[in-house]
């Protein structure tokens, strides 16, 4: 299994909160059935995926209208996600982490 990805909020309603991804594939988005249920004006029911792949972080929008950035550059299709990247799903904004990085820097922690 790939290492886990951790998403640090930097600013947002998850400011100061880490959200530990270690699923193969987890969707973001306001709906109850998602995996990761985020309350954002601007987040649409089934918002985004991220995904990994050959120990490789991907997210991807799910919907055209979908307000998704890393780096602050749109993403439009799939995104390949690094250590250090700021990705932003609707107004909150993580900073990424991979691996024994992430476990070192991380207190407490929210896991999908």
């Amino acid at each position: 299994m790939a290492r886990a990805l951790t998403l640090l909020g930097i600013s947002g309603s998850r400011v100061g909160q880490a959200t530990v991804v270690e699923s193969r594939s987890t969707i973001i988005g306001t709906a109850s059935g998602c995996d990761m249920v985020m309350h954002d004006r601007l987040i649409l029911p089934r918002h985004a995926e991220i995904r990994v792949a050959l120990d490789r972080w991907f997210i991807l929008p799910l919907d055209p209208k979908a307000t998704l950035f890393v780096n602050g550059e749109p993403v439009t299709g799939q995104q390949r996600i690094e250590p250090g990247d700021l990705v932003t799903v609707g107004t909150a904004t993580f900073k990424a982490a991979i691996g024994s990085v992430a476990e070192r820097q991380v207190g407490g922690v929210l896991r999908w």
